[in-house]
């Protein structure tokens, strides 16, 4: 296919703090803003492409302020470069910087935006067509009283979600799971429950609540235990009566096949932040995929429609989205968008629009810049 080219002319990084409606509480943090680096690449031809990461310190190691330094740093080899293709936006990001996959995957973001824009045509086209329209949202229960967070369940349930993840590991195994049975029998048996312990748990406490999380209602338990070591993984799931998932443990396609190969895990959590953009995730899903994974697409506490709508968008590409996707601009405040992605009746709406459907709004987000 011809596309119409584009010449990189400036970009412009920018630091945002953004507070979220309540505070998001998971293993060993308690997330009260989103401390997002956020990207505008500018065309020769006027089109502007927006891309984003959020800072995740214990799942990347990247805090925001190294983020933008990361982003100032590859920002010199590439302004003044054309795109042309997606290969050229592939040889972009391949710089010499060692790691910092947030930074670059915002910075590939706002290329394929560009692109998209330059080409009049959606992200979603530009990346071959998508396979679905929409796909169901999971919601977050994380915080508050157990009598807070069942309501909020309910709530939500109220709203037409379906899918819920319950946020553990900050607790005893037996309270967790206490927590987990009373969730499941206030949403009934139709929900689809999950539960993240974000590396929380040492092994006995994690084969504990492995053990007994099917009677507590649990379809699948994510990061029992930290990801460094996949032989702990294994022997959580030797023990597990629910299939487990991998979320900080994957990084790269090679950390799927190790995962697999041990028999550690069912399924897996991909965000753009850890693997380094959204082609790469494409490339994870499809490999987890052949390797007959579940998988889950999520973005990290919390971003706006920017991030969102990238991970939408990848949700209506991927072979397979059967522990479904979490977009985080729910948990915001405020969303400084000109078009939020929808979620309607618990299911995301792909966006629509040229590149990513969105952009941001300057006015909007002017109050939460880090200057």
């Amino acid at each position: 296919m011809t596309y119409l080219n584009v010449k990189i002319e400036d970009i412009q990084i920018y630091s945002v703090s953004i507070p979220l409606k309540a505070p998001v509480k998971m293993a060993g943090i308690s997330v009260e803003t989103a401390d997002n680096l956020i990207v505008s690449i500018i065309g020769d031809n006027g089109n502007i492409g927006w891309g984003e990461a959020s800072s995740a310190p214990t799942m990347t190691g990247e805090f925001v302020q190294g983020m933008v330094a990361a982003a100032q740093f590859v920002k010199l080899s590439m302004v003044g470069k054309i795109i042309s293709n997606l290969q050229d936006i592939k040889t972009l990001i391949k710089t010499p910087l060692y790691g910092n996959e947030g930074a670059i995957s915002a910075l590939e973001m706002a290329m394929l935006d560009l692109f998209a824009r330059t080409n009049n045509c959606s992200l979603a086209e530009l990346l071959g067509g998508g396979k679905r329209q929409s796909v169901r949202a999971l919601t977050m229960i994380a915080g508050g009283t157990l009598e807070e967070e069942i309501e909020r369940a309910k709530a939500k349930q109220q709203e037409g979600f379906e899918a819920f993840k319950v946020k553990v590991g900050s607790n005893s195994p037996e309270y967790d799971l206490k927590r987990c049975i009373m969730i499941r029998k206030a949403l009934g048996s139709e929900a689809f429950i999950s539960a993240d312990a974000n590396e929380g748990f040492a092994v006995p406490e994690a084969i504990e609540f492995a053990k007994a999380a099917k009677d507590a209602g649990i379809d699948f338990f994510e990061q029992p235990v930290p990801a460094h070591d996949v032989n702990l993984i294994k022997e959580v799931a030797l023990a597990s009566s629910v299939p487990l998932g991998a979320d900080e443990g994957v990084h790269s396609i090679s950390d799927i096949s190790e995962l697999v190969t041990a028999s550690a895990v069912k399924g897996c959590s991909l965000k753009t932040i850890k693997l380094g953009g959204m082609l790469a995730v494409l490339d994870a899903a499809k490999h987890a995929n052949s390797l007959g994974l579940s998988i889950n697409l999520a973005g990290k506490v919390g971003e706006t429609s920017i991030s969102s709508s990238a991970v939408a968008i990848l949700a209506c590409l991927v072979p397979n989205i059967n522990w479904d996707v979490s977009i985080t601009n729910q948990y915001l405040l405020i969303d400084p968008v000109t078009d939020v992605v929808p979620i309607k009746d618990g299911k995301i709406l792909i966006p629509q629009g040229k590149g990513l459907g969105t952009k941001i709004d300057e006015k909007k987000i002017e109050p939460y810049l880090v200057h």
